[in-house]
């Protein structure tokens, strides 16, 4: 009876948190993420759910959260992803403002370094409709390394205060078994007084802050070779 009611409220506040808040991940699932495909919480964990989870990191005047708000996942099984493989993410979307510019980066060391693996600038998600689950598909670059991941998805608003939001997964990478993977550093613009800032698109001529994305810095990853462990079917 206690597991069931715990799923109910679990349930009913992810209700509530879709009329509070703006965008996210769905799949692959967020950090603490409160919705039902995704890992549950143990009994003692329900406080740790992220019923905030669309909101935004911080403004170009403070900072709130973190880059992935949370140091760790609910414990269950993650999706794997193929090098090479194009995946149908899903974002579960409050408020597009006007759409904005988004980056999808990998982590192999929990957030300490990124490497950007796609962009979309300008109208990243301005298309997806208020209250929607919409889809966008991130493409796995074909050498990325074995191991366990974060994809973390990165989006700067064209509309409304300036803000930052960041939507961290974890996820497992099936490649070559150690290597490495070069890029470029993401930008985080809008994410406290020392960061970048990009205005308002309608307001400032269509700045989009290409200046900041073009100034991204190259990096390379390497990952060190590993088994990884066997794993069934995502249960999200």
């Amino acid at each position: 009876m206690k597991s069931f009611i715990s799923v109910a409220v679990f349930a009913l506040s992810s209700l509530a948190l879709l009329s509070e808040a703006h965008i996210s991940f769905r799949y692959p699932c967020p950090r603490r993420g409160p919705y039902s495909e995704c890992p549950q919480p143990n009994d003692n964990e329900w406080n740790l759910v992220d019923y905030d989870v669309q909101s935004p990191l911080g403004t170009h005047d403070s900072i709130s959260d973190p880059i992935c708000k949370h140091p760790s996942s609910f414990a269950g099984i993650r999706p794997t992803f193929k090098a090479g493989q194009t995946v149908a993410t899903k974002m579960d979307v409050d408020v597009n403002h006007n759409g904005g510019s988004c980056q999808w980066a990998l982590s192999y060391d929990n957030g300490k370094t990124w490497v950007v693996i796609q962009d979309q600038f300008r109208d990243c998600l301005a298309k997806a409709p208020a209250g929607s689950t919409y889809t966008v598909n991130v493409a796995i670059p074909a050498n990325a390394p074995s191991g366990a991941a974060i994809l973390n998805w990165i989006w700067n608003n064209n509309e409304g205060n300036r803000e930052l939001y960041s939507s961290c997964a974890d996820v497992v990478i099936q490649g070559t078994s150690g290597g490495s993977l070069s890029g470029v550093a993401p930008l985080f613009a809008n994410y406290g007084p020392g960061s970048p800032f990009i205005p308002e698109a309608a307001v400032s001529g269509g700045n989009w802050g290409k200046q900041y994305f073009d100034a991204r810095k190259p990096i390379t990853v390497t990952v060190p070779a590993q088994k990884l462990k066997r794993q069934t079917a995502p249960i999200y």
